[in-house]
């Protein structure tokens, strides 16, 4: 069991490049917030200067709220009367004090890290996992996708009593991974897949995959668990540095791990090694995410039943290929967490399973550059591919979607593009009637999520 000791404000001036203002060294640092309305009694706040605004500005409120320790930017005059009670540090850089603070706690740490990439499928493969770790351990997991330069220190810093630590990493630039791996030092590293996420800030697919092997940057030893049947990272078992041993996962190339007798409907079932029985709500490539989570599972000793028990347990995130039934037999299937091509390729097929008049809402995929246009166009097929009803489209490129479906003959009438979610709710509403099935899936950044939201309200049983 991991025998974590607590850190103290003393810890973090002596690692951190910071001063102390005000209060006592031996003040314990508890869990940490950036957002001053999220802090709790007792936390600490630590004052971000994000695109729009420095979060050092809200110091009050955050003190208002609770905060027993405060790292500000020394470039603002406070006033901190009627506070004396608080521990106020100021530094140059409160994004570095953070991250260097979250190294110094991971430093302490003595159980396994498990490091989650890949262009899709980090969040469902981090719940899996999780889900399977807890069956043995305590588990510390990222909340949600807090998966960025701020969110994954602030992970860290959240440890207590936890046993094993299952962290998703995610980038969109070339030095982003690296970094939190420098942060992480993660022992066992998962590449969940290389696709075209983010190729419109690195170029191209060969800069995304190196950019994703920086997650092994931080590590002296240990695993790097890889999607064998990906394109890219097949190619990647030579030229890994030394120390790291690679271990594969797929369901078509030959790999360490690999399943059988798989079943795909609502509810995937499928066999791996000679346990029988395993099963998955939703599509079958969440098997990828299974098969990398069994590997660690297995690393770990948790027993095979223990590790069939976990994944069986296992849900979908909400907004994941989320299934809900509203009155009327209307069928939503909200994806609406995020999108890339391939994932808008799965959510289609997936829909083969349901019976009912197909409709689709699909937003914009983000960060594509100047490949959006040719990406969107090519979803344009896929809709003519999976007999799809009823189109529309919402965002700046999604209207490419509509373009080529109509090109490749289909009906116009039944094709319908909205600039924002907000315009399209009224007219998505009156779509929904009697034994239909409607998909909503976009890049996050498109709000789907609201629209899915508008369509529940008065619709679910």
């Amino acid at each position: 069991m991991n025998t974590l000791t607590k850190i103290t404000v003393k810890d973090l001036l002596e690692n951190c490049a910071c001063k102390l203002l005000n209060g006592i060294e031996e003040t314990i640092i508890n869990e940490c917030f950036i957002d001053s309305s999220k802090v709790t009694e007792g936390s600490c706040f630590f004052g971000i200067k994000g695109n729009n605004t420095d979060g050092s500005v809200y110091y009050k409120e955050a003190m208002d709220k609770g905060a027993k320790v405060l790292v500000l930017s020394k470039r603002y005059d406070y006033n901190f009367k009627g506070y004396e009670d608080k521990v106020i540090v100021i530094a140059d850089d409160t994004l570095k004090v953070l991250r260097d603070l979250a190294a110094y706690k991971r430093s302490l740490f003595t159980g396994p890290v498990i490091g989650i990439t890949g262009s899709v499928g980090k969040t469902s493969t981090k719940e899996i996992l999780s889900n399977v770790l807890k069956q043995n351990y305590k588990v510390l997991k990222t909340k949600g996708n807090e998966n960025s330069q701020i969110g994954l220190p602030l992970t860290i810093l959240r440890l207590t009593c936890e046993e094993v630590m299952v962290l998703e990493m995610g980038m969109s630039m070339k030095g982003e991974m690296h970094n939190l791996s420098m942060i992480a030092k993660p022992d066992i590293a998962i590449i969940t897949n290389v696709l075209d996420s983010h190729i419109g800030n690195l170029g191209s697919r060969e800069n995304i995959l190196k950019a994703k092997l920086e997650i092994i940057d931080g590590m002296d030893y240990g695993t790097l668990i890889i999607n064998n049947d990906n394109d890219m990272l097949k190619t990647v078992e030579s030229g890994i540095k030394e120390g790291i041993n690679v271990m594969t996962f797929g369901i078509q190339n030959k790999s360490n791990i690999m399943p059988s007798n798989i079943n795909e409907k609502i509810l995937t079932s499928f066999d791996i090694d000679d346990i029988h029985g395993f099963e998955i709500k939703g599509s079958y490539t969440l098997i990828y995410n299974v098969l990398a989570s069994y590997l660690v599972g297995k690393m770990l000793g948790v027993s095979r039943s223990m590790i069939k028990k976990g994944i069986n347990e296992y849900n979908n995130e909400k907004h994941r290929l989320e299934i809900i039934n509203l009155s009327n037999n209307i069928t939503l299937i909200d994806d609406s967490y995020n999108a890339s091509y391939d994932s808008v390729k799965v959510a289609l097929e997936y829909m083969k399973n349901f019976d009912g008049k197909k409709k689709v809402v699909l937003g914009d995929i983000l960060e594509l550059g100047k490949e959006s246009k040719k990406i969107h166009k090519k979803i344009g097929k896929l809709i003519i591919d999976n007999n799809i009803d009823e189109l529309i489209t919402i965002g700046k490129y999604s209207k490419y979607i509509g373009r080529e479906a109509k090109k490749n003959g289909f009906n116009t009438k039944n094709i319908k593009h909205f600039k924002s979610e907000l315009k399209s709710r009224s007219y998505v509403k009156d779509l929904l009637n009697k034994d239909s099935v409607i998909l909503v899936k976009g890049s996050n950044g498109i709000n789907l999520i609201n629209l899915v939201e508008y369509i529940k309200e008065g619709l679910v049983f």
